[in-house]
């Protein structure tokens, strides 16, 4: 594949179908084909400036000579493959190579070239949790998947498959029920837990997409969230292929290095659409200078969705103060919750401003969403607006079961026409989690686990059910005692809270300090526990300080609590500072 910095030719096309008209994904790329053939398609940036494009013709010729290899190599209909591919087109041609040789796609994180023993450890075990028949690699990572051979299904790789010819292509048949994907749960170990997405889902999600975000043809979707991901496999891949849009993409590690990039492809590229966890939206504040800025045009972004994690709305309107001179909006911040059981629950509209208000927090510990005035005992929360037509949302007492009224925080509990059917193999977690029933309604519901409120049908989420902190009767969120921490000192960027057991104190916060402050760990971690002791009103707190990238996260940039917890208490996790902890935390001295 040769690398190409031209951009790709527009196209003008009838609009696309209703997605959920088609009868698969399959059918839904090769009518995409058929309108614009290779006009439009998705480029993927390599760096800042080197990019290689594929249309959706050529993509489909491509996938149908990789599922003819998968044929030929005697994989059939409803086998599992896990996908061991670096980010780029190949990743994205694997995935719709194995779905029109109808097998079924198992994501996997791959973190570059040089992958270790963690991962594919990791491979090895969603490989088994998924009764995968293969995996997939390619020539960059054949030396590290062929180290490890006896502990993986049998390795093809992605060079060997896609030098089949396309006209031996056999069409499988799919349907809506077909399964698409398992996608595994961010940090599947030892009991890794697999949603079942059917090509159904999938469809569903795009008209959702459409009602929601007002999403087209013509749109101009540009991303760098992992492909892996529900986020990445929805925004990268099935929108832009199914709606025949442009797609303009890069890899999480091209964020990482340099943030500015995200931004920058948009404004090149006319972006409409995008979507980031909320910690990306503050990164990018935080770094960006006054003379990138300067080099911005996002007047043409018409959705900066932001999901998978909490939504701070103080980031929010940092954010969009910092590039107003863009020419970006309000109205284009776009608050999202999406969840891999059906995708996307609810979303702010197009036109309107994102919407907060201020609650007690003494009341929303008592389970009451008492709206008060900015200040002392207030706390913030931003709507994650209305779910799409065809999905219904509640709030359930998660110990009765019974529905809650409108304006009292219970569980959310969501149905969809287009939901999972469950997990795979997992008869205890789907009759824990999937066919809730509330009495006098004929819906079947999916118990997400979050604690919420519908207030005027706009939905608010308050927390996790397992993660609420539980003090002398107090109920304390997690993410609140974090915002506490982060303005408790600018040297601290992200934290990770959570309920301590057999400790001098019983709640304790893990915050990373900024790797550019030169400020004294120790002075951090007073200025932390004086506020959010204060704040919370609680006995003591425990405090660990951590140099900036430490604490663990999902793909998406979301703080993995109680792995933070676990890593501190084993010597993992290397403190700057630590005090309150049940056992000393090591200490760097440096």
């Amino acid at each position: 594949m040769t690398i190409d910095t031209a951009l790709e030719p527009t196209a003008s096309d009838a609009p696309p179908p209703a997605a959920v008209e088609l009868p698969s994904l399959v059918a839904g790329l090769q009518a995409t084909a058929a309108r614009t053939a290779d006009a439009r398609g998705i480029r993927y940036y390599t760096s800042p400036t080197e990019s290689v494009y594929v249309g959706y013709a050529e993509l489909d010729r491509r996938a149908r000579s990789i599922a003819a290899g998968f044929q030929a190599a005697g994989r059939h209909p409803g086998d599992a493959v896990v996908i061991a591919v670096l980010p780029g087109l190949s990743w994205v041609e694997v995935a719709y190579g194995a779905l029109y040789a109808g097998l079924v796609v198992v994501p996997v994180a791959l973190t570059g070239f040089g992958t270790d023993d963690s991962t594919i450890d990791r491979i090895a075990g969603i490989a088994a949790a998924s009764r995968a028949v293969a995996v997939v690699g390619e020539d960059a990572t054949a030396a590290i998947l062929d180290a490890r051979s006896d502990d993986l299904p049998g390795v093809l790789l992605v060079e060997t498959l896609a030098g089949t010819p396309a006209a031996d292509w056999q069409d499988p048949g799919l349907t809506h029920e077909s399964v698409a994907a398992l996608l595994f749960t961010s940090g599947s170990t030892g009991d890794p837990k697999g949603v079942i997405v059917t090509h159904g889902v999938l469809l569903g999600m795009v008209d959702s997409s459409v009602e929601l975000f007002d999403l087209s043809s013509e749109s101009v979707a540009v991303a760098w969230v992992p492909m892996h991901h529900a986020m990445g496999l929805a925004i990268e891949i099935v929108l832009p292929s199914i709606l025949g849009c442009q797609a303009v993409l890069t890899s999480p590690e091209q964020f990482q290095r340099r943030p500015i990039t995200w931004l920058q492809l948009l404004s090149e590229h006319r972006g409409t659409f995008t979507a980031a966890g909320n910690f990306a939206f503050a990164v990018c504040t935080k770094l960006a200078t006054d003379e990138q800025i300067a080099e911005l045009d996002l007047s043409s972004v018409e959705i900066l969705a932001c999901g998978s994690e909490p939504i701070d709305p103080a980031t929010a309107a940092a954010f969009l103060e910092r590039f107003r001179s863009t020419g970006i909006t309000e109205t284009a911040f776009t608050p999202v919750l999406g969840m891999s059981e059906m995708m996307i629950v609810s979303s702010k509209l197009p036109g309107d401003t994102f919407r907060s208000i201020h609650v007690d927090a003494d009341a929303l510990e008592r389970g009451e969403f008492a709206h008060v005035d900015e200040g002392e005992g207030a706390v913030r929360f931003i709507s994650l607006g209305v779910p799409s037509a065809t999905t219904t949302l509640r709030i359930a007492d998660p110990e009765t079961g019974e529905r809650l009224p409108d304006g009292e925080v219970g569980e959310l509990w969501v149905s969809s026409e287009y939901m999972s059917p469950g997990y795979f193999a997992r008869p205890d977690a789907n009759a824990a989690a999937f066919g809730a029933r509330l009495a006098g309604d004929d819906l079947e519901y999916y118990r997400s686990g979050d604690l919420g409120v519908i207030e005027d049908g706009e939905l608010y989420l308050t927390g996790r059910i397992k993660e609420v902190i539980i003090i002398r009767g107090r109920k304390l969120y997690p993410h609140d005692l974090e915002a506490y921490a982060r303005a408790a000192h600018p040297a601290v960027t992200i934290g990770a809270a959570f309920e301590l057991k057999d400790a001098p104190s019983a709640v304790g916060v893990v915050v990373e300090l900024d790797a550019e402050s030169d400020a004294d760990p120790e002075s951090v971690a007073a200025a932390v526990r004086t506020v959010v002791v204060k704040r919370a009103s609680l006995p003591s707190l425990a405090v660990a300080v951590v140099d900036a990238g430490s604490i663990p996260r999902t793909p998406t940039g979301k703080v993995r609590r109680r792995p933070t917890l676990e890593a501190l208490e084993r010597g993992a996790l290397a403190a700057r500072f630590s005090r309150g902890f049940a056992e000393a935390a090591p200490v760097r001295n440096d």
